[in-house]
């Protein structure tokens, strides 16, 4: 029985043994309808139990319109009845979403009562500077008090509550109110990523986290954050995702997927760490095992620098035959300048590794497939260009492969060569890829 239920009960026992003596019920011998042999009831002591708590908030004025909100606190104690207050300020408990919970009118704190004026009656008066507080039902949902001075229709205080209630249930994690979830991070992984960056281009990660909530309570809603942090060389938008999961219930696993936008800056591996860190988002509900909360993960993108390859220099259009015919397909890797043919950097042919390129199909060769070059070795010469008729002064690299080794299929209209260069800050990897026509 609750506090309320047992005073109720004890203020109707008189009238309910009344009314059954009327109706002919049993004697008093019954003790059962016996007043006198009960106990008195401990009203002390069910004041002690009652588990009632309110908000407290405090302001000081200066001028009526004036207030600074100085303190919040829950408390273990009863709030007052305000019926019949004064009309002087309006008091509204707000809940997350702007929904009113209760109202009630109060005195304004600035209003003092002065002796008895002449002629009968108390004097008030406009005090310059005051302090004063507002006594609020505890709500598990409240968010906001809103005090208004009545009169002069101005908001006067406007108040969060969510700290002060966290911090409620951080003291207190079994109080009937407050709800105890330990939220964890399980899983944080890199879902989907391209093989290489292109330096210049942007390029699409997906990171999926997992959420649980180990209980005891739930379901609670829980909000993630997860940040991205990126060495030199790259650049990672956004910065921050920020995802709700509502009623993550005890023992379930929720999974969060995030794309995020990753631009090669400068050529080489790069790495960025996805961190992701799970919270409670009702301020009554409260995490007791940080430790799990956040989790991270870190990923490597290689750079790789676009070049632009000319397959099957001179021929127009550039066919490949996967027979014997396409045994020595030869593929010219042009050296331009920056900006031309749309590369971000400047390209010399001449630092090619020959014997670390392979060209075919562009996901045969991102999976590491491929045909190799065939003669192991690298040939400077001044190949074709693009429109298959000109010849610039600069030196390119011409390769040959064998194009039934490529995993080309028909219908393919496009070949694609990936390998490594050599450079004073190091070796790289390059990409580039060229229109084909196969036949065969």
């Amino acid at each position: 029985m609750t506090t309320n239920s047992r005073r109720l009960a004890w203020w109707l026992l008189p009238v309910a043994v009344g009314v059954a003596l009327w109706a002919g019920a049993p004697a008093l011998s019954d003790p059962a309808n016996d007043p006198t042999i009960q106990p008195i009831p401990d009203f002390a002591a069910d004041a002690a139990a009652d588990e009632a708590k309110s908000i407290v908030v405090r302001a000081s004025f200066n001028g009526r319109a004036n207030a600074t909100v100085t303190d919040i606190q829950v408390v273990d104690e009863r709030a007052p009845s305000h019926l019949g207050a004064p009309p002087l300020s309006k008091v509204d408990v707000l809940g997350g979403s702007g929904d009113l919970i209760g109202t009630f009118n109060d005195w304004h704190p600035m209003w003092e009562l002065g002796e008895e004026a002449p002629g009968g009656g108390e004097t008030r008066r406009l005090n310059p500077h005051a302090s004063g507080r507002w006594i609020a039902p505890f709500d598990r949902d409240a968010t906001t008090i809103v005090v208004t001075d009545i009169a002069a229709a101005d908001e006067i205080v406007r108040a969060d509550l969510t700290d002060a209630i966290h911090d409620f249930c951080l003291a207190h994690p079994d109080d009937e109110d407050c709800l105890r979830a330990d939220l964890a991070v399980e899983a944080v992984a890199v879902t989907a990523a391209p093989p290489i960056g292109l330096v210049g281009k942007d390029a699409t990660i997906t990171v999926g986290t997992v959420v649980t909530n180990n209980g005891p309570d739930g379901p609670a809603d829980a909000a993630l954050t997860t940040t991205a942090t990126a060495g030199s060389g790259v650049t990672v938008t956004p910065a921050t995702r920020t995802a709700t999961l509502p009623g993550v219930a005890v023992g379930a696993d929720v999974t969060e997927s995030d794309q995020w936008t990753v631009r090669c800056d400068t050529p080489g591996q790069h790495t960025v760490t996805f961190t992701a860190t799970v919270a409670t988002t009702h301020p009554a509900d409260v995490d007791l095992v940080a430790a799990n909360n956040t989790r991270s993960t870190t990923h490597t993108i290689d750079c790789a620098v676009p070049v632009t390859v000319n397959i099957k220099p001179g021929g127009d259009p550039n066919s490949i035959n996967l027979g014997a015919g396409g045994n020595n397909t030869p593929l010219a890797v042009l050296t331009t300048a920056a900006g031309e043919y749309g590369n971000p950097l400047a390209f010399d042919a001449r630092t090619v590794v020959a014997t670390t390129a392979r060209f075919g199909n562009r996901a045969v060769v991102l999976d590491g497939g491929g045909a190799t070059e065939t003669h192991n070795r690298r040939h400077d010469e001044r190949s074709y260009e693009l429109d298959e008729r000109t010849r610039d002064a600069d030196l390119d690299a011409v390769l040959h492969f064998r194009a039934a080794d490529g995993g080309f299929a028909p219908g393919d209209t496009e070949g694609c060569l990936i390998g490594k260069f050599t450079d004073p800050a190091g070796t790289f990897t390059f990409f580039g890829c060229g229109p084909v026509r196969i036949v065969g």
